[in-house]
């Protein structure tokens, strides 16, 4: 085999040395150094890690040629054809790496994992069969819970008339696990609020209920926005004073609950040491990555109800896996008869019944209250998310309040032009809460952070126009008005990554002004701070979970691999009222094109031949 990385990437292009080590490594550890087709398949699947897939799907490589050298002429040299899937399954076959052996690599059904990885996804689907269980509960009780929360509802037989948010709830009353999903507006926590209150109502116990969220900026949203569904329900519902003190009014991260314990990648909570609650709600589930859903579950005591929610078409996770979108497929393949009967009964709604795999444990919602149905931006999302170019591209067009396109040309004014109107201003109240309110309606996302159109650019840019505004000198780094967003967890300040807020005159000082709720307004000294940048402008990745009233939204002049159908639906779908695009045709057309799609065995291992067992 090669024995130098230089000497290697002459051959093979594009290959990182991460990669090329961890190959050559697990050939030595198998005793096969000389065994290139491993070697070169170690590689893959590392590579393909690294690109966020859980496993080498042996399909998408074999016969393809990879890491070619390629001149400005098209001339093609160097590289590695891979075998067709027979022969490079009968090759890896001959090397017992099977589920069952102790090698660092795992061959199943198609696919290559490092075992590491193997391992975390087999854990989440053993966790999930596990937790799948029926839970018997008073169904006279739960309808009148449900009557309480929803009112009673005529028997309906239409799909467009079926209210479900109240058949989530039903559903999740007799699942130890389940799934809500539904995309911006659809009131997923709203729904999830009532789901616990009516856990609480029907079992009458007080439950040890723990929310989570993958970030702290996704948990703080989670407490606010957990905590007013609440306090509105307080105000319209009569229940015990059991029900409301079992409600939790803060969430956490999913690292904070299970115990980080500094410099180790395991967490103080596990199979060994288990949490200690009764429900677990896990929000924005579409960006928690397999190595950490896996970490989650083995945390979980045996009787716990595991509750999950998010938007399955969104951004999945940096890290590897895609862990929502592939335990809920959309769309939703039905219900099994005796799982739709149930919820006929608690409901009064004809639930759809599937002849397919059914898929009990996952509601998902369809109303958007944030979105009018004859509205620009939803129509606009919901033909991004089916993938309908020419429809997409004819909305964007069309003049309406809601959407603009902007023309290609002066770039630079445009940014100006935007930030005069959105920007200028936040620095001229007397309030500090104003000054809050009114950064919070508009923001710049972009789709990469470097080059000309990202995100560092765009911060510059309007940086310097700003301080031109202020007369504020051009190297000065912190002023009155200047927003900021934090970049990592900080437990000693309460200050988490993602956590927006604004830099203010104060007592005769420079401070950081963060929100908190309900009009107050946390002060830090800038020496406190942990890490932060500007934030005029977001990544798109970044903005999950948000919503702004206006939003501005710029995607680069070249089509780029991070450029694809469910980022710019995630970007989309952070705009309330007003959405800008700055693009071409070009760009728009290849990105609402290509669909992130993530290698794992979730699905398949979950749904794929799954008997059909009806017991009513």
């Amino acid at each position: 085999m090669h024995n130098r990385y230089g000497d290697f990437i002459s051959t093979y292009s594009g290959v990182k040395e991460i990669d090329y080590f961890l190959a050559k490594s697990l050939a030595d550890v198998m005793n096969r150094a000389d065994d290139e087709l491993l070697f070169f398949s170690v590689l893959a699947c590392s590579q393909a890690l690294r690109e966020g897939h859980s496993c080498l799907q042996l399909a998408e490589w074999a016969e393809t040629t990879q890491w070619e050298q390629v001149t400005e002429d098209d001339i093609r040299t160097g590289g590695y054809q891979f075998p067709s899937v027979v022969d490079w399954e009968q090759h890896l076959s001959l090397l017992s790496i099977a589920p069952a052996s102790t090698h660092p690599i795992v061959y199943e059904c198609g696919r290559l994992y490092l075992r590491r990885y193997w391992h975390f996804e087999d854990e989440v689907v053993n966790a999930i069969k596990k937790y799948s269980h029926e839970v018997s509960f008073d169904h006279s009780r739960a309808s009148h819970a449900l009557a309480q929360l929803f009112g009673h509802d005529s028997s309906s037989t239409h799909s467009a008339d079926i209210d479900w948010q109240k058949v989530s709830v039903a559903n999740a009353l007799g699942k130890q696990f389940c799934i809500v999903t539904g995309g911006p507006g659809t009131g997923k926590t709203t729904t999830v609020t009532k789901l616990l209150v009516a856990l609480c109502e029907v079992f009458d116990e007080p439950f040890i209920i723990k929310m989570v969220a993958p970030t702290g900026k996704a948990a703080q949203r989670l407490t606010e926005s957990i905590g007013n569904a609440k306090a509105q329900l307080q105000r319209q519902h009569e229940f015990s004073e059991q029900v409301w003190s079992s409600v939790p009014d803060e969430a956490m991260t999913i690292h904070r609950l299970l115990g980080v314990i500094p410099r180790h990648h395991q967490f103080r909570f596990n199979e060994s040491n288990r949490l200690s609650l009764d429900i677990l709600l896990v929000d924005e589930a579409s960006m928690v990555d397999l190595p950490l859903m896996a970490r989650l579950f083995r945390a979980l005591p045996e009787h716990a109800r595991v509750i999950l929610l998010g938007d399955s078409n969104q951004l999945p996770s940096v890290a590897a896996g895609s862990v929502l979108a592939d335990i809920a497929p959309d769309p939703h393949p039905g219900y099994s008869k005796s799982n739709a009967a149930l919820l006929n009964a608690l409901t009064g709604y004809s639930i759809p019944v599937t002849t397919q795999t059914s898929v009990d444990h996952l509601t998902k919602l369809t109303k958007s209250y944030r979105f009018k149905d004859d509205g620009g931006i939803g129509q606009l999302a919901k033909t991004i998310i089916t993938g309908d170019i020419k429809a997409s591209w004819t909305l964007l067009n069309e003049v309406s309040d809601e959407l603009s396109l902007t023309p290609q040309g002066d770039f630079n004014g445009w940014l100006k032009q935007l930030a005069e109107s959105y920007y200028f201003p936040v620095s001229q109240p007397k309030d500090v809460n104003v000054a809050l309110q009114q950064f919070s309606g508009f923001r710049f996302l972009a789709a990469t952070r470097g080059g000309e159109r990202g995100v560092d650019a765009i911060n510059i840019a309007i940086d310097r126009a700003i301080k031109r505004h202020l007369s504020v000198p051009i190297h000065t780094l912190y002023y009155h008005g200047c927003p900021i967003m934090i970049n990592e967890n900080s437990y000693e300040t309460g200050l988490f990554n993602g956590d927006i807020g604004i830099i203010w005159r104060h007592e005769d000082r420079l401070q950081a002004a963060f929100p908190v709720g309900d009009g107050e307004v946390r002060w830090l000294s800038l020496s406190r701070l942990p890490s932060f940048e500007l934030v005029y402008a977001m990544t798109i990745h970044k903005t999950q979970g948000s919503e702004f009233n206006r939003i501005a939204i710029v995607l680069p002049e070249y089509h780029s691999p991070i450029l694809s159908r469910e980022l710019i639906y995630t970007g989309v779908t952070r705009a309330k009222n007003g959405l800008e695009i700055n693009c071409t045709k070009h760009v728009w057309s290849k990105s609402i094109k290509k669909r992130v799609s993530r290698n794992s065995g979730l699905f398949d291992k979950l749904y794929r031949d799954k008997p059909q067992i009806d017991l009513f």
